[in-house]
């Protein structure tokens, strides 16, 4: 049986799905995914169990918690050497091991067939960037990536940014959510306001002011963690429903349930590598998506009312657009878009691009 290793920085394995929990869910059709969390903070040690077929599950523990430590330069390598030296006492042979996290350079000194997957611009974009944070962050990932076999981003932008370090380096977009046909049902038009859901990490971070309109406005299903100060802002508001992180089955009844979803981003802070996931989870339903006009979907051309892009003040008036234009027709050109862009075409395409390159 094949086996893979894939790293994480931030991610833990039972939260919204991420790019790297759809890698995972494809790989483990070839084989074994030992899918390796952020640390939790206690006596330093490894967990490893099974979470689902094909699928182990790695949590360590650390005496640091993982927002302080892999912004520590040497407190990080330390906990990359004892890492991986506990994973290496695992005795397994990994065929390829995939790292997300731009910090982990230390893993070349451990396994020679390495791919960094960089789906988002990691220098700059968290809540607490000084300088010299920034500066160590540039620094590991200049380093992790010019040792890597190989590089695979997402948008053009961090390609031009890695390509000068590692000449194999390649963009494979984002996939999209394989969802059983008989699990997604067209919701037509029968409500006068329609009924909207946002799946995303509801922070400060958001556009506050333009949630606060949509939220005046329509009901509004959040999907996902959620800070306490939002649910605050929207507590004596009955359209603001926050149903906490769901997945599968409960997902796709809420995202079924509802008539447009939306994406909304900060424009003063967005993620120049940013190419948003939920996107295509959307579309994977045959929803009708208004999404904030990303740099990097500028230029992808989904067809006629597909998908609605927008700025923040014209984002009430696009939503009202595209719960006006939806019938049946489009909702199916969603769900075919989708499937040219599955998950389980991105993961080939990455393998076919590491073997064609590697032996």
């Amino acid at each position: 049986m094949i086996n893979y290793l894939l790293c994480t920085a931030v991610t833990i394995w039972d939260e919204p799905i991420r790019s790297r929990h759809q890698v995972a869910n494809e790989l483990k059709k070839k084989g074994i995914v030992y899918f390796v969390e952020r640390n939790r903070v206690g006596k330093p040690r490894i967990e490893v169990r099974k979470v689902e077929d094909n699928v182990i599950l790695i949590s360590p523990y650390f005496f640091i918690d993982y927002r302080i430590r892999y912004r520590t330069p040497l407190l990080n390598e330390i906990y990359y050497n004892w890492l991986l030296t506990k994973i290496r006492g695992l005795n397994i042979d990994f065929e390829i091991v995939f790292t997300y996290d731009h910090t982990s350079h230390l893993i070349n000194n451990f396994y020679n067939n390495v791919v960094y997957y960089c789906s988002d611009d990691h220098i700059g974009n968290g809540n607490f960037n000084p300088f010299f944070v920034n500066a160590y962050h540039r620094k590991t990932e200049h380093l992790l990536a010019a040792k890597v076999k190989m590089c695979i981003v997402t948008v053009a932008y961090l390609y031009n940014k890695l390509i000068q370090v590692n000449k194999n380096t390649h963009i494979v977009p984002l996939g999209t959510t394989t969802v059983e046909e008989a699990l997604v049902k067209f919701k037509p038009n029968n409500n006068p306001v329609p009924t909207l859901a946002l799946v995303a990490y509801i922070d400060k971070r958001m556009p506050l002011k333009l949630l606060d309109d949509i939220v005046n406005n329509f009901s509004l299903v959040f999907i996902g963690p959620s800070k306490n100060e939002i649910r605050k802002r929207y507590l004596n508001n009955t359209n603001a429903k926050f149903v906490g992180v769901k997945n599968g089955k409960e997902l796709f009844e809420i995202i079924n349930g509802v008539d447009i979803c939306i994406a909304p981003y900060n424009e003063k802070k967005i993620n120049k590598g940013l190419t948003p996931s939920k996107l295509w989870l959307y579309l994977s339903f045959g929803k009708p998506v208004v999404i904030t006009n990303l740099k990097n979907i500028q230029n992808l051309d989904f067809g006629d009312k597909i998908i609605y892009k927008c700025n923040d003040d014209d984002f009430v008036e696009r939503i009202w657009e595209a719960y006006n234009d939806n019938n049946i027709e489009l909702f199916k050109k969603r769900i075919k878009l989708s499937k040219t862009n599955s998950w389980e075409k991105r993961i080939d395409q990455i393998l076919r691009l590491y073997y064609s390159d590697y032996v």
